[in-house]
């Protein structure tokens, strides 16, 4: 989790350096950039070079990702990415938890209709009109991620 650092002074943006979150922790970022005389304000991030993300995020915001794929994810920074790369706003990503479900569609379907009856289940298809607009709904509520490892439903 390497971040781009940028600082803002007299309406230009200059980098500062590269910063692994993942080794430093807020306190010390915070205390370095008052030991170098720079203003909270005027400090940012923007993106990830090690995830070839571009994106503009306060350190803050940073370091709730941090706490995200630590507390949710064990370290594993996969769905954090890609749900950066598909511009999913901070709140969501820090707020939401997924865990794997299937690489297979049909269990994936399986599963978030086990709970329903049958009449359900022929409305909602017939509805749908076919399988993959039956699946893209629930993935346009944001309750399954299709990802290249699979599909993963959202716990939180």
């Amino acid at each position: 989790m390497i971040a781009n650092i940028r600082i803002r002074a007299d309406g230009q943006s200059s980098a500062l350096c590269p910063l692994d979150l993942m080794k430093f922790g807020i306190d010390d970022v915070r205390q370095r950039m008052k030991e170098r005389g720079i203003a909270k304000d005027s400090f940012f991030i923007c993106g990830f070079s090690d995830w070839g993300i571009d994106t503009v995020l306060t350190l803050e915001e940073a370091y709730l990702l941090k706490t995200a794929i630590i507390g949710f994810y064990d370290g594993d920074d996969y769905i954090v990415q890609h749900m950066l790369r598909n511009h999913k706003p901070i709140s969501e990503v820090i707020s939401h938890y997924y865990r794997f479900l299937s690489k297979d569609e049909v269990e994936v379907m399986q599963h978030l209709l086990r709970n329903q009856e049958v009449n359900s289940v022929v409305e909602f298809f017939f509805k749908a009109n076919n399988w993959i607009s039956a699946l893209q709904l629930y993935i346009n509520q944001g309750l399954i991620l299709n990802t290249k490892k699979g599909f993963y439903i959202q716990v939180i």
